[in-house]
């Protein structure tokens, strides 16, 4: 469980995939600070929009809070502006959190413009991602998996094996019905067209010795890696949270060995498909 804590609504680019496109909210200070100080699950996710387009020292402000209250600190963003930050506030940021968590969901710059519609972004988070790997805290990247990319799964792997040598594991999530991908099947594949891609891209994990995970996806579709599956060790771990709230099992579901280790597909892919 954490509290995922969006500090902005605005971004530098424009995912396909954007669960947050459209979000709403109040994102003064003192009201960030409280939610921080009342969060009772001890991991803060700080996330945008990009929450790298605040001003440094608010987020500065933010993380240090998080992290006087005892917080587990994630740090999410694109990575775009990595290098445009001043470097001592880079420095900074990176000496109080515990990871940064990046999307990085393409393998090559011409269908990272596919994915983000952003010329140059690519190569901005390519830079950025060397950056932080110089700062010594762990890198997750997180490859949102999504219909322009799922086929690529593999290549992606071996990219970041090769370009970012150190980096702390890639966590393969599959793309939420919400924001821009609310009931598009032009972003939201079906579970079983991706599963093979999936299996193909987790092997060259195991080959390359890359660590993994995988979320909001049915464990039934990734069973040979149940282990690295996000909801398969909250629910054996017995953890209440939104993995539960925003998922639920459907009649497919009912002879399956992993419902009592499985909250099922996301009700936003059900709203789409109905079913697995």
């Amino acid at each position: 469980m954490a509290l995922h804590l969006p500090i902005n609504g605005v971004c530098n680019i424009k995912c396909v995939f954007c669960s947050s496109h459209g979000r709403t909210g109040g994102y003064e200070l003192p009201g960030l600070l409280k939610e921080i100080t009342d969060d009772k699950t001890g991991h803060v996710q700080i996330s945008g929009g990009d929450p790298m387009l605040r001003r440094p020292l608010e987020v500065l402000k933010i993380v240090a809070h998080a992290k006087k209250q005892g917080k587990i600190v994630e740090f999410q963003t694109n990575g775009v502006l990595v290098e445009k930050w001043p470097p001592r506030r880079l420095t900074q940021l990176s000496g109080l959190i515990d990871f940064w968590n990046i999307n990085f969901s393409a393998h090559t710059p011409e269908l990272d413009e596919v994915v983000t519609l952003t010329p140059g972004a690519f190569e901005a988070r390519f830079r950025g991602v060397r950056r932080l790997l110089t700062l010594g805290k762990p890198v997750r990247l997180n490859y949102i998996v999504h219909e322009q990319n799922y086929r690529h799964a593999e290549e992606f792997v071996r990219f970041a094996a090769k370009s970012f040598p150190g980096f702390a594991w890639i966590q393969f999530s599959y793309v939420k019905g919400m924001g821009r991908a609310k009931g598009n099947t032009l972003v939201m594949p079906r579970f079983r067209d991706a599963a093979p891609f999936l299996t193909r891209a987790f092997r060259a994990c195991d080959e390359l010795g890359v660590n993994f995970d995988v979320d909001h996806i049915p464990v039934c579709f990734v069973l040979e890696w149940k282990d690295r599956h996000a909801d398969y060790r909250k629910m054996r771990e017995a953890q209440s949270g939104r993995h539960l709230a925003e998922k639920q099992q459907v009649a497919d579901c009912g002879g399956c060995a992993m419902r009592e280790l499985c909250p099922g597909p996301r009700k936003d892919y059900i709203e789409v498909y109905g079913s697995l």
